[in-house]
């Protein structure tokens, strides 16, 4: 199964109004959460899985994607049993380690970051003239117990012009492999300079 770490286009997937004298058609009880879908064979979303580790088969199944890979995203569901109906979907970056990259990272609106099951998610909001830009993460030194780590942003030349909303998961998984550390220092810098958030390493 291959992970893919584009970054997809919003998609509203089913309108929400019905038509119905019923308020709960009208407004379905949806909840919004970064999630990771797979496709099948044929480029299928089938099958949606929450941080907390609950997997739904998708009740909606919606094609056109890459076929057998893994979706990074924050979606809109709703819930019934073991299935969900999906009605917004939205990429996220999966980002890996880029630590062996020679740039320094450039400043960036923060909305939000927590931890979240397996991943540190984060809510961003980049300055942008609609270029490309660059995410990773870049593997700090272990002081104490505590390892310390980058976001990885760079900015590649993109004018600084409308704020664009972008999300991003950390993979905590990854960093299981280093030793004697029992917490993570997420260092992040800002227009108003370096901020840290500090989670329990799982």
């Amino acid at each position: 199964m291959k992970v893919k770490y584009i970054l997809l286009f919003a998609v509203c997937l089913l309108s929400c109004c019905k038509g119905s004298d019923d308020t709960s058609d009208l407004y379905p009880n949806v909840v919004t959460e970064f999630a990771t879908i797979l496709t099948d064979a044929s480029g299928t979303l089938t099958e949606l899985t929450t941080d907390a580790g609950r997997t739904y088969t998708i009740s909606n199944p919606q094609s056109g994607f890459e076929k057998e890979v893994m979706y990074r995203v924050v979606c809109g569901y709703v819930p019934d049993g073991q299935t969900a109906t999906l009605y917004q979907l939205t990429g996220a970056y999966l980002l890996h380690d880029s630590t062996a990259l020679a740039f320094d990272p450039d400043p960036i609106k923060v909305t939000s970051v927590w931890q979240s099951g397996r991943y540190i998610n984060m809510h961003l909001s980049p300055l942008t003239q609609g270029g490309k830009q660059y995410w990773g993460y870049r593997i700090g030194r272990l002081r104490g117990r505590t390892l310390h780590i980058s976001l990885h942003h760079r900015q590649n030349d993109d004018p600084l012009s409308y704020t664009q909303t972008v999300y991003a998961s950390l993979p905590t998984d990854n960093l299981k492999a280093i030793p004697f550390a029992d917490s993570i220092a997420l260092h992040i810098q800002t227009f108003q300079g370096e901020q840290v958030w500090t989670f329990k390493k799982p």
